[in-house]
């Protein structure tokens, strides 16, 4: 990532940025937050939907990032990257749109990851 990249207006989709990192002052964060507004973005609802589809069992991140390119593949849903599919969860999660079940599902890697549901 460029510095003109961390400092963009708009995303690769064409949709306003809104974000503020954990370092910036609590007044960044608002501001972003209050750019961000209640309105999901494109690529937000995008993600929802894929969530959405599979009700309250919820999925993990790695499930989530498989299911949705598998449906950008189909043409139902726009592409984006496996990083801002799990970016559009987490900015879903602070909006209250997607919750964390409190399940714990084993990954792979023998790992345990959230599994996500849409609130």
């Amino acid at each position: 990532m460029t510095v003109s990249d961390e400092y963009a207006l708009f995303d690769a989709a064409g949709e306003p940025t809104a974000t503020a990192r954990a370092t910036d002052p609590a007044t960044s964060r608002q501001a972003a937050a209050s750019i961000a507004g209640e309105r999901l973005r494109a690529s937000q609802q995008a993600v929802l939907r894929v969530l959405a589809r599979v009700g309250s069992v919820g999925m993990t991140d790695s499930e989530l990032v498989d299911r949705y390119t598998t449906a950008a593949d189909l043409g139902f849903e726009p592409r984006q990257s496996p990083s801002g599919i799990r970016s559009r969860r987490h900015e879903l999660v602070e909006a209250g749109e997607v919750i964390d079940t409190g399940e714990r599902a084993k990954l792979a890697s023998g790992r345990k990851a959230i599994v996500w549901a849409a609130a």
